[in-house]
């Protein structure tokens, strides 16, 4: 509680950050940045100059003059003084703008951060608006393949989460030539003893690649800001910014080949997408299978896997598609003709699609006669058996109400019974007792009696009417039984994720992890299972982590153990690989690198029963978890690395290739 009079001390808004990104040294962010400031600087803003690498250049030294520039601060390190940026100065001085180049640099040892991005962290928690500048290869998710591309590891590299919190980044683009050409001129600075690393980079197809993907960090900014704005303020999409692809499948047959065009389509436009399917509840165990092939295949050729719950696909995958701001739609032909009873989703998608571009792909005719021939959902006899038995119920208790109601209130007493038939089976065994109610309605209980013939107008208006209201009715009841069943499932399904995950966040190191994975899944799955991992010292496989009853190893399992880790994928039993095993065992894997394996004890399980246990999203969870505890060792392993690195002197040809250092005897 606050006492009368006293002041409530409101939180510091932060300040903001601006980047400046490039592809590599030399395209100009600091001169571009210099520039604006500049014009700021004549609209009266107090813009100020923390450290800007000038590298001698008349051209950005120019551009310094009339600005207010803090003094550096000069550090002693190993018989030399360094000047680095003064922080505290900063601080002090507070600017609306301040202009700290080079985010990437490594500070000199005993500065109170090693690194400058942390200096401006703490400068943005005071609230000042920072401008910095930093080239394409120093982002952290990028430096393996920087590495790939020319050759060379940065030494120094920044987190993404550092861009992601910038308020804005501008992209200082210039071509692979006329930065060649600013190289040979001596206008791009390089010390004499990197010259030949660096002329061997900044060779035209290293320069060209660096640029594509500093284009590209910058249009996955701005599709995120885009989709982020889109998704605050509610607006209906799409916006035509960037191409994003969305390709709707289903369990038909005929997903693979339209998820390898569809590939092919989103590598020539350059745009991201995602498969999709919508989950109604209705799909056959076959029809499972096959669409768990399609997300398979498409999550190998790199896109974005989602699967939707609703009855209606159409408006589940055209909402979707306006909240992901998708431009254009992915289609198979349908097989659906003009006499069918209900729309095909190609035909409702097409019709409501508006501001879409929709692409239609066929499917080989020859394909298409086969997948007619493919049977569908099993017929649940059990169902019909309660049809029969619930217009047998309604036909004895209307002969027993005949002389004590008139015809028209008999035919409430069938009705009630397809809409029980709904209720407790689902849509088709409900037609199929209104057809039979029909039927029966007409046979027993209209004139003449025991015929299908109807002698009075009124008698056929009465019965055709109900043919009507009980197929709609029976229609409507099987819909909602299967939308509550599909929430129910859904519901139980994300609750157990929930679990699942919440206990593996709660584990604070990797044994922990492994422990609280088996315990939690033995307690949802039911069945005997086991972690295995190999040992860091020896290589060999060892079982880390066990729930359930002990079940035997034999040699055939430790192969198949082995080829998991080796391979990535799965194996054992309901797989291609040494099937016969009793055993399933999921690699545990994250961007790529198997951690261990995950063994279950599956006996007698069949095929649809196991994809209805959603294993893999545990798997994928347990592999997250393992690479978060993993990092956080690493990280900690850094740290003292770090700190024992400041005793020594950094520098090195690499060190001088990010102009951190300037010393002077």
């Amino acid at each position: 509680m606050v006492k009368t009079g006293q002041a409530v001390k409101k939180p510091k808004p932060r300040g903001e950050l601006k980047v400046y990104l490039g592809a590599a040294p030399g395209v100009g962010k600091t001169h571009r940045m210099l520039e604006a400031a500049r014009e700021l600087a004549k609209q009266a803003v107090d813009v100020v100059i923390g450290t800007a690498e000038t590298h001698g250049q008349a051209e950005t030294v120019a551009l310094c003059e009339g600005l207010e520039q803090l003094p550096p601060k000069d550090v002693e390190f190993a018989e030399s003084r360094i000047h680095e940026f003064d922080l505290d100065a900063a601080l002090t001085r507070k600017p609306d703008i301040l202009l700290v180049d080079e985010l990437a640099h490594r500070n000199s040892p005993g500065s109170r951060h090693p690194r400058r991005y942390q200096d401006i962290e703490e400068l943005l928690d005071q609230g000042i608006t920072v401008w910095t500048a930093i080239n394409i290869q120093h982002l952290e998710s990028l430096s393996d393949v920087v590495a790939s591309i020319t050759g060379v590891r940065m030494p120094e590299t920044v987190p993404d989460s550092i861009l992601e919190g910038a308020r804005e980044i501008v992209l200082v683009d210039l071509s692979p030539s006329e930065l060649l050409q600013r190289l040979k001129q001596g206008k791009v600075h390089v010390p004499e003893q990197a010259r030949g690393a660096i002329n061997e980079y900044f060779s035209l197809s290293n320069l060209s690649a660096l640029r594509e993907l500093a284009v590209q960090v910058v249009a996955e900014r701005l599709d995120s800001d885009v989709l982020e704005t889109m998704q605050s303020r509610s607006i209906a999409g799409p916006w035509h910014i960037r191409s994003r692809m969305l390709v709707a499948v289903d369990g038909s047959g005929r997903g693979e080949p339209l998820v390898r065009a569809a590939r092919r389509l989103a590598e020539r436009w350059k745009a991201p997408w995602i498969v999709a399917t919508v989950d109604n509840g209705r799909a056959s165990s076959d029809e499972r299978q096959r669409l768990e092939s399609v997300f398979d295949l498409a999550t190998r050729l790199g896109a974005e896997v989602k699967t939707l719950r609703g009855y209606n696909v159409a408006e589940e995958l055209l909402a979707f598609a306006r909240e992901q701001n998708v431009t254009t739609l992915i289609l198979g032909r349908s097989d659906h003709r003009w006499w069918h009873f209900r729309k095909s989703t190609s035909r409702a998608l097409l019709k409501q699609a508006g501001a879409f571009e929709v692409t239609f792909i066929p499917v080989p005719g020859k394909q298409r006669q086969l997948l007619a021939l493919r049977a569908g959902e099993p017929v649940r006899w059990g169902d019909y058996g309660w049809a029969l038995g619930s217009v047998g119920a309604a036909t004895a208790i209307a002969m027993g109400l005949q002389n004590v109601l008139p015809l028209g209130n008999l035919s409430l007493i069938f009705l009630t019974s397809v809409l029980w038939v709904a209720a407790r089976t689902g849509i088709r065994p409900a037609l199929f007792t209104a057809a039979l109610s029909f039927l029966t309605y007409n046979f027993f209980f209209t004139e003449p009696r025991l015929t299908l013939h109807m002698a009075d107008t009124d008698e056929l208006l009465t019965v055709v009417f109900f043919l009507i209201i009980a197929l709609t009715g029976g229609n409507l009841a099987g819909r909602l039984r299967d939308q509550v069943q599909m929430l129910r499932a859904s519901n139980d399904l994300t609750d157990a994720h929930l679990q699942f995950t919440r206990r593996l966040a709660s584990a604070p190191d990797i044994t922990s992890v492994q422990v609280q994975a088996v315990e939690a899944l033995y307690a949802q799955l039911k069945v005997p299972l086991f972690i295995a991992q190999q040992a860091p010292e020896n290589g060999e496989v060892e079982i880390v982590a066990q729930g359930g009853p002990s079940k035997p190893l034999n040699d055939m399992t430790h192969s198949a153990i082995d080829w998991a880790l080796s391979n990535g994928k799965a194996s054992g039993a309901l797989s291609d690989t040494l099937n016969s095993l009793p055993w399933r065992l999921e690699p545990i894997e994250t961007g790529g690198e198997v951690y261990g394996v995950l063994g279950l004890w599956l006996d007698d399980m069949t095929p649809d029963y196991y994809r209805g246990l959603a294993v893999s999203i545990y798997v994928h969870q347990l592999g997250l978890a393992w690479f978060r505890t993993r990092l956080a060792a690493n990280l900690s392993a850094s740290r003292v690395a770090e700190e024992t690195e400041r005793c020594a002197p950094p520098f090195s040809l690499l060190s001088h290739m990010t102009y951190g250092h300037r010393s002077r005897p």
